[in-house]
């Protein structure tokens, strides 16, 4: 467990802190970051295994900051937290190893599925093949976010005259790079 650092990811104070203890306690090395921005370079310090975020902060937000982990660092687990949603029913548009709704999970039920996410078996079976995901953002069905692979910024892209399970190619708007990515409903990989 002491190779295993897990980055908890969340605005608010009293969060980050309450999961720092409870994952120190059970022999987690964690770090906290307060945003997407400030996670992306604990990510790059670090090398976390896995990430606990929350999906609503400011500046980045956890949905765009998922899309970049995605991209970017598919061997990292990905805890989701919200108190916007419930955890019988994983939010819309977010792809990740896990959803626990704020205030309504039990530790130990956190702590077992950080324990099934290390473990090597698992995140073998998920990074071969795991779908990339965009951000969709909530009520809006005419454009998506798409992140660069190589600036790591993010940009709306209009979905209506996509074509659905055919290779899409965009340059970045803010480097230039190239994407390519492949929809597949509301995936792409």
């Amino acid at each position: 467990m002491a190779n295993d650092i897990i980055l908890v990811v969340d605005d608010e104070h009293a969060n980050r802190s309450l999961l720092a203890q409870i994952l120190g306690a059970s022999g987690y090395d964690a770090t906290i970051a307060h945003d997407g921005f400030d996670a992306l370079l604990r990510v790059a310090e670090y090398s976390p295994r896995l990430m606990i975020s929350d999906l609503q902060m400011p500046r980045m937000s956890g949905f765009e900051l998922l899309s970049v982990v995605r991209r970017r660092f598919p061997e990292i687990a990905v805890i989701c937290m919200s108190g916007f949603y419930d955890s019988a029913i994983l939010p819309p548009c977010v792809i990740c190893d896990a959803f626990f709704a704020k205030g309504a999970y039990k530790p130990s039920e956190l702590l077992a599925k950080v324990t099934e996410l290390l473990s090597g078996e698992y995140r073998a079976a998920l990074v071969n093949g795991t779908p990339v995901p965009i951000w969709l953002p909530r009520g809006q069905d005419d454009y998506y976010i798409v992140t660069c692979t190589s600036c790591l910024r993010s940009f709306p892209v209009r979905g209506t005259t996509e074509v659905e399970n055919a290779e899409q190619h965009i340059p970045c708007l803010h480097c230039q790079t190239v994407l390519t990515y492949f929809i597949e409903g509301r995936r792409v990989s």
